[in-house]
């Protein structure tokens, strides 16, 4: 399938697609002609990573759980701390505020 394809089942602009492409998260196949042609794995792949960036993980985390270098859990384990630590700014912020 094409790219026009693609982000109508997912979702995910084209700019985002070829980003997540020159990020190595995804590789479509090509045509003789060039042209990028996409499968199911290419659109199971890009919704796995909309979920993570919605979830807030970053490019490099989602690269370390494709490579195998991070877990899920590390991953959100990570991501709760940057929370927690969001969090500890907002109520020193508001002390200050007040």
């Amino acid at each position: 399938m094409k790219i026009k394809e693609v982000e109508m089942q997912t979702g995910i602009t084209k700019a985002n697609i070829r980003y997540y492409e020159s990020q190595g998260l995804i590789l479509p196949n090509r045509e003789s002609n060039g042209y990028r042609t996409y499968d199911e794995s290419h659109v199971k792949e890009l919704l796995r990573i909309k979920l993570l960036r919605s979830l807030g993980l970053s490019i490099e985390s989602i690269k370390a759980l494709c490579d195998g270098k991070m877990t899920l859990e590390e991953a959100l384990s990570e991501r709760k701390e940057q929370f927690q630590g969001q969090h500890q700014e907002l109520v020193v912020s508001e002390k200050v505020i007040n």
